[in-house]
């Protein structure tokens, strides 16, 4: 018997046994190489391996494959480097400073709130329960019925060719008359003792309760259309009233219960939504006298020769306004706001002031931000990792953009290149036809099946009655799925190739027997226009993965790269990304 090999990849999520014995090395701390004042560690060979899905095997290059994942890090390092040096450069960059400003005062205006507002807006039970005491016709549960019915609508009319609008609305008037004669019919039925759930399965309409009676359940004033609501909640327990017309059709109700207003029991439910009512009241009235404290005793330092200028000769970096000394308004935010700011307030004939107090309007955000700046919640940590993300964020941006060859585009030649290079790879169907068929002993017999076939017999009943061989074969056996010409011989392909889907073979013999071929489905080559798209993709992808080596490679020189050759030597790949080799006796 001979021996054989069973690969069983065994993925360990625990990488800190891998090259040690647990607990003696640290892996983030075993440094393999240095790029600058970056280093390459044990710990970030195991996830780059882990990232290109790595496999050792014994018979696995392992020197070699180290270098591929050295000089992977070696990369990875000196985009960090360049993230680390944009991030130092982003700090003059005024745009991105303006951007970074109203993204951070998304936490920074959170955490103020939290602080200054939240933070002093507690209601105990006490408050609770002098608002639920004091304003108690706010809980109060009104008062309900509880209804069925049956609903009749009116069909739509049979317009077809009819052009008058006359002759149309006269049509929908004889429906609507039918329907309330077989509303009325329904109603007389209802109240003359016939059975209501029996009335309502065979004439209701309403499909969403016709099989429970036509319930609706309990419903308070006001909740269904007025003509609906006005017959039930005049009705008492027990009457049946009708037909009332809604923009459904025409109902019969029935009502079945009604129950009075009463006073909602302070429960655990009632409690909560009273705290959270006064809590969103007092933190408004709070967040109200905050704002307007900031406003009360706000400082504008406006730059009035800009201010006094069209917008159209002016510069967006110039600076309109400096609120309370902290935050500085450029006037690239006048022209995204003013013109808004006339069209709201049917202002034609402009002037200083006007920028003035639309720039007041909006300084709000400025103000608060001023705030936070006073109060030092731009210090606590939540906002200084919030900034340094930002920083990173954008660095990480624009490296990407760095790395990526921007101006290149695909001409049409370099795309019919491609396809026709890659034509008998990628787009060529080497398997084009999905074929089913029967094969018989002589053809005289196959004839007759075939024109069962054509006269309207289903083939798979055809080819699991007469395929040879066990039932089992024949299920399997006679859909040969999609075949190419090498697979059954030049001659059966040729056949089914001359074939149009759904059509059936004349019977015609081969080494196996006398053949029935059915065409089920036909796959085509795929044309360029079909696949231009991916193709300028791939293109542009290989054109960045070009410029990409190359900007790394003009950055290799410039950084000083250490590599420690005897802790690479001794570096070993973690369980997770070994297979376990099992050879079992034989």
């Amino acid at each position: 018997m001979k021996k054989f090999k069973l690969f069983i990849f065994v993925m360990i999520l625990m990488l800190t046994s891998c090259m040690f014995k647990p607990g003696q090395v640290d892996r983030t701390a075993y440094v393999i190489a240095r790029v600058d004042s970056k280093t390459i560690t044990a710990a970030d060979f195991d996830s780059i391996g882990e990232a290109m899905s790595v496999v050792i095997r014994s018979d696995t290059d392992v020197d070699s494959l180290k270098k591929v994942i050295l000089d992977s890090s070696i990369d990875i390092k000196l985009i960090d480097i360049r993230v680390d040096s944009i991030v130092l450069e982003l700090e003059h960059d005024r745009n991105f400073l303006e951007k970074r400003t109203h993204e951070l005062a998304n936490t920074v205006l959170r955490l103020m709130y939290q602080g200054e507002i939240t933070g002093k807006t507690n209601i105990d039970s006490s408050q609770v329960v002098d608002e639920y005491s004091q304003n108690s016709e706010k809980y109060i549960d009104p008062a309900q019925i509880k209804a069925s019915h049956v609903l009749i609508k009116i069909p739509p009319p049979d317009t077809f060719d009819v052009k008058s609008e006359e002759k149309m609305q006269k049509k929908f008037e004889d429906n609507r008359k039918e329907t309330v004669k077989r509303a009325e019919a329904v109603y007389n039925k209802s109240i003359s003792g016939g059975n209501w759930d029996s009335l309502v399965v065979k004439y209701s309409q309403d499909v969403t309760n016709n099989q429970k009676g036509g319930d609706l359940g309990y419903f308070p004033k006001g909740q269904m259309v007025p003509p609906f609501d006005s017959a039930a909640f005049n009705a008492e327990i027990g009457d049946i009233v009708g037909p009332v017309e809604t923009r459904f059709g025409f109902h019969i109700i029935k009502i079945e219960d009604k129950k009075p207003e009463s006073k909602l029991e302070l429960d655990e439910d009632l409690f909560k939504k009273i705290k959270t009512g006064l809590s969103r009241a007092k933190e408004k009235e709070v967040a109200d006298n905050f704002v307007d404290s900031l406003k009360t005793g706000a400082r504008h330092v406006f730059n009035e020769e800009v201010l006094s200028q069209p917008d159209s000769l002016l510069d967006d970096s110039l600076w309109v306004v400096i609120v309370d000394d902290a935050d500085t308004v450029f006037e690239q935010t006048v022209k995204k706001n003013f013109p808004k700011y006339l069209r709201r307030n049917s202002i034609i004939d402009w002037t200083a002031e006007d920028k003035k107090n639309m720039l007041k309007e909006i300084s709000v955000n400025s103000l608060l931000r001023a705030a936070a700046h006073n109060l030092g919640y731009y210090n606590y940590p939540k906002a200084i990792q919030a900034k340094e993300e930002i920083n990173r964020r954008e660095a990480q941006m624009q490296v990407k953009h760095l790395l990526r060859n921007l101006e290149y585009q695909p001409t049409e030649e370099e795309v019919e290149k491609y396809y026709d290079e890659k034509f008998e790879e990628r787009y060529h169907e080497k398997k084009p036809l999905h074929v089913q068929h029967i094969i018989f002993e002589d053809s005289a017999l196959a004839l007759v099946v075939r024109d069962s076939i054509l006269a309207g017999a289903d083939f798979k009943e055809m080819a699991l009655h007469y395929y040879p061989g066990e039932k089992e074969i024949r299920e399997v056996a006679y859909d040969l799925g999609y075949i190419s010409d090498e697979e059954l011989g030049q001659e059966f392909f040729t056949v089914a190739n001359l074939l149009d889907v759904n059509d059936i073979s004349l019977p015609f013999k081969t080494e196996w027997g006398h053949h029935l071929i059915k065409l089920v489905n036909r796959r085509i080559d795929k044309k360029l226009e079909q696949v231009r798209p991916g193709i300028r993709r791939a293109l542009i992808e290989a054109s960045d993965s070009s410029h990409r080596q190359e900007i790394l490679d003009e950055w290799r020189p410039k950084s000083l790269i250490v590599e420690e050759e005897k802790a690479l030597k001794k570096y070993k790949f973690p369980e997770s990304l070994k297979s376990v080799e099992i050879v079992p006796k034989g």
